[in-house]
């Protein structure tokens, strides 16, 4: 789909464009405001998201007779209970007490286990505060997405429309109209400021990359799937460099890696007795992906069928064996029960779900509305493919940058298996694409000017 990037000097590598001013600063109040909006509506209509029977919550978690999961943050909170009120450290991803994990990245858990540590497990104050945190998270999005847009096009103008189409666009906001889902804000964020700093060092050169580098590391805390992002980065970047410079940007990638991630995966490969790459959970998902229930997609009763955190039997099978010898277990049952057809056949089925396809809810009966959601969820495909289509296949250089580190993000859910969230990060490579081209579509509609 994607044509060699062209030098043809025209915005492959404008100047960084400066703050964006007032205009800027109601974008990102537009952003916060409607996330509140959305945090206060189902917050009012589900009060118990809030306030929760905390004597009840900690009997159900410290059992180890059937897994336990809360609605706010799932396997991530209940890491950070067994941390801050449990003693256990990190441990039992599915209540009781069922010894060391690296079930969620660690950044996720931190960010649990600050509120809880402030405030108490699952209080009200403790809710709020993270949710506080994700507010803050999605307004430093929003001026990411702007910077990014603005790079991009060398225009100011462009980046606040991608800023204002990041505000208003359903997909990370509607994080806030969920107990679940404030992870995905995080990755958004990570996503949006490791794009930003990923098309930095290719438009300029003689930039050192040691803020790439960092932002890479620890980005890679809170998804490790963000390592393929930061190789395809980095690939980018080194053919304008120098041999000195591009050893000097290797480098500093190595170092960041090894000093922000080395300590953690060491800690937990030799707690957990397998190799931790940040999380432990991708042969189980691997598994999970291949199964008859699930053909490659993570339907809610392919999770009641087959995974520890909603199936008793699976959930007493992690506990008897221990993470490690789990994760293993799941390792050797999916490369005994491979299929390369198989396989293949549910990555295609898996393309389709992750970039077009919208899966209707309970809720959804209205044909128009059904039709509305699907145009918007098919953005995340129709948004670059009209973009590559504008430039007749040939994409300027860091536009074909965006859409390759978009690509890389996906490639692994692309073999495990997809969740209609898991694209929710990319808002940030569709929010600049329909500012992109708008701003084309400005520009072919405007009368010449005279000579």
């Amino acid at each position: 789909m994607l044509a060699q990037p062209r030098h043809d000097g025209i915005a492959d590598a404008p100047p960084e464009v400066g703050g964006g001013g007032a205009a800027l600063s109601a974008i990102v109040l537009l952003a916060v405001v409607l996330r509140i909006a959305l945090l206060t509506h189902i917050l009012a209509t589900h009060p118990d998201y809030l306030v929760q029977d905390l004597a009840q919550l900690e009997t159900a978690i410290r059992s180890t007779e059937a897994p336990y999961v809360n609605d706010f943050g799932y396997e991530a909170s209940n890491i950070a209970h067994a941390w801050v009120c449990g003693g256990q450290g990190f441990a039992s991803p599915f209540g009781g007490a069922t010894g060391p994990t690296a079930w969620i990245a660690p950044g996720v858990v931190a960010i649990y286990a600050l509120a809880f540590a402030l405030w108490g497990c699952f209080t009200p104050s403790s809710i709020l505060f993270a949710y506080a945190l994700a507010l803050a998270g999605s307004a430093a999005a929003t001026v990411a997405v702007f910077r990014t847009g603005a790079l991009m096009a060398g225009k100011r103008s462009t980046g606040l429309l991608a800023a204002a189409a990041f505000a208003l666009l359903p997909y990370e906001a509607w994080t806030f109209h969920t107990s679940s889902q404030l992870d995905f804000n995080l990755q958004v964020l990570w996503f949006a400021v490791l794009l930003l700093q990923v098309l930095r060092v290719v438009a300029e050169p003689r930039r050192s990359g040691a803020g790439f580098a960092v932002t890479a590391a620890a980005a890679a805390l809170f998804n490790p799937g963000f390592l393929l992002c930061t190789a395809v980065g980095a690939l980018l970047a080194l053919p304008d460099r120098s041999p000195r410079s591009r050893l000097g940007l290797l480098l500093r990638l190595a170092v960041a890696h090894l000093l922000v991630l080395g300590p953690y995966v060491a800690w937990q490969s030799a707690r957990l007795g397998v190799l931790v790459p940040v999380k432990s959970n991708a042969p189980v998902e691997l598994l999970i992906g291949t199964t008859d229930t699930a053909s490659g997609l993570l339907r809610h009763e392919v999770f009641l069928a087959h995974h520890p955190s909603q199936n008793d039997a699976e959930y007493r099978r992690y506990r008897d064996l221990g993470e490690g010898a789990y994760v293993a277990d799941a390792r050797s049952r999916f490369l005994q029960s491979f299929s390369l057809g198989d396989f293949a056949a549910d990555s295609v089925r898996r393309g389709y779900e992750f970039f077009l396809h919208y899966e209707l809810k309970p809720w959804d009966h209205s044909p128009r509305t059904i039709a509305v959601k699907r145009a918007f969820w098919g953005l995340f495909f129709l948004a670059p493919v009209a973009l590559v289509a504008v430039r007749r296949g040939r994409p300027r250089r860091l536009e074909t940058a965006a859409l390759l580190l978009a690509l890389a993000y996906a490639a692994p859910f692309l073999a495990t298996g997809i969740m209609e969230r898991y694209r929710i990060p990319l808002t940030p490579v569709v929010a600049v694409a329909l500012a992109l081209l708008a701003a084309e579509g400005h520009r072919r509609l405007r009368p010449p000017t005279e000579p």
